[in-house]
């Protein structure tokens, strides 16, 4: 499969959104023919002048804004993910490659009781960090996967852990992960939102 590559420093995750400003002129090029076409481009993540060899198949979901220059404002979703098989020459002006799409070794449903204890040290992280603007998780909900890129979509990991997380071949996998990332940096956050909170209550807990 032929693709057009928009090299950037994020990482997307599968069925998550992400809002990005169209300003260079290869990729307004690149944004307009998957818009007229309907069609996909590949989004991998640059880091110290490399490309990684997995990304994640884009789409154009909204166009938020059009700017006279031809500047635009959207917003993209991710579909599934790939690995490049080889650049291509191209008459285009941004990278083309031949790609193949990949998913999980295994559709097997994930571990229930592992499942759980991830989301539950989530919904932990997510209570403290976004309050009600971010709704908790339900296990009941996910028991057929893609719980684990939700998660990592919210959860702060850094670029170089979403790329790995992107990169790995099962559900059960990826909660695992997860499950001890959040093992180590729930508590901190906690420890850290009591230290907030004494510190504007002069040092006083209230009931």
């Amino acid at each position: 499969m032929l693709i057009g590559l928009f090299p950037l420093n994020i990482v997307l995750f599968p069925g998550s959104s992400y809002p990005l400003r169209i300003f260079e002129p290869r990729y307004k090029i690149l944004i307009q023919e998957a818009i007229d076409s309907d069609g996909v481009f590949g989004i991998n993540l640059v880091a110290d002048n490399k490309i990684a060899h997995v990304g994640c198949v884009a789409k154009v979901k909204n166009v938020l804004h059009r700017y006279s220059d031809g500047t635009m404002e959207i917003v993209v979703t991710g579909i599934e993910r790939f690995r490049i098989e080889q650049y291509l020459p191209s008459d285009k002006p941004y990278l083309v490659a031949d790609i193949e799409t990949f998913d999980d070794e295994t559709h097997a449903p994930p571990d229930f009781e592992l499942l759980e204890t991830t989301i539950r040290l989530y919904n932990q992280l997510a209570e403290v960090i976004y309050g009600e603007a971010e709704p908790l998780l339900e296990p009941s909900q996910w028991i057929t996967g893609g719980a684990a890129f939700r998660i990592g979509q919210k959860a702060g990991l850094d670029l170089s852990l979403r790329q790995k997380m992107l990169e790995m071949l099962s559900e059960d996998e990826r909660l695992t992960f997860l499950r001890q990332y959040l093992q180590e940096l729930v508590p901190k956050v906690k420890e850290y939102e009591t230290m907030q909170l004494l510190s504007r209550n002069d040092g006083y807990l209230r009931e």
